[in-house]
């Protein structure tokens, strides 16, 4: 479930206030395009049983998605008849056939949706399909098309039906000195002056002396949250719930 909004000038202001701009490139591919008045964006609803957490820096593609509902597995049959009383075709057949409401076991799937957890600088290839519940540890790359059923450690590359590990981005000692400093938490900006073409080990070197003598800072940016969209054109986009 989604809310489709049109953009005014006051989301405008604020989206570019936190510097958001669309995920589609107009005319010149290297360029993501800002939001222009009337531009139509969709906010979605997501309830407390569910929905994503993502950290930061993380590269998302178009077409990913999450395993919908799960259906009954150890019942007669994994149809609605079994698990859904809300279905009023159901109903209706009922009524017809015996003359009464089937006697349906709530499943209650709704209450059964997963958070997704992908943590930070996760690289997301385009059209992944993502089971409920897993969680997508820092570093991590899934390629394109992959079907994920299973936890991604740390800096794994998976690929395949289902995702396997292919290999690891970096050896051991090498992922465990990035998690221990947890770049994320740092304004990229700020490694201005290591050279992005150091072999790793010497870009660590550098990084960790920046940190361990406080040159740089952790960054706490901002937060924008979905409802604050919302409030600024309350009337307009909640008559356009779909």
């Amino acid at each position: 479930m989604s809310v489709k909004l049109k953009c005014n000038q006051a989301i405008l202001k604020i989206l570019q206030e936190y510097n958001i701009y669309t995920r589609t490139y107009i005319k010149d591919r290297k360029k993501f395009s800002r939001l222009k008045l009337k531009d139509e964006i969709f906010i979605p609803k997501v309830d407390n049983g569910g929905g994503r957490k993502v950290g930061r820096y993380c590269s998302i593609a178009d077409g990913v998605s999450m395993f919908s509902f799960a259906h009954p597995l150890d019942r007669i049959s994994t149809a609605s008849f079994t698990y859904e009383p809300n279905h009023s075709f159901i109903n209706d057949a009922s009524l017809k056939q015996i003359n009464k409401i089937f006697p349906i076991k709530s499943h209650n799937p709704s209450s059964l949706i997963q958070k997704l957890n992908i943590q930070n600088d996760v690289w997301i290839g385009k059209d992944v399909l993502l089971k409920q519940g897993i969680t997508l540890e820092t570093g991590c790359v899934v390629a394109q098309r992959a079907v994920v059923t299973k936890n991604v450690p740390a800096y794994a590359i998976v690929a395949g039906v289902p995702a396997k590990i292919i290999r690891y981005r970096f050896d051991d000692k090498i992922i465990e000195r990035l998690l221990k400093i947890k770049w994320w938490n740092y304004h990229f900006a700020d490694f201005n002056e290591i050279d992005l073409s150091l072999p790793i080990c010497h870009y660590l070197d550098i990084l960790e002396e920046k940190i361990a003598k406080n040159h740089i800072k952790i960054y706490n940016p901002k937060k924008l949250y979905f409802k604050d969209l919302l409030a600024l054109n309350k009337k307009s986009f909640f008559d356009s719930l779909f």
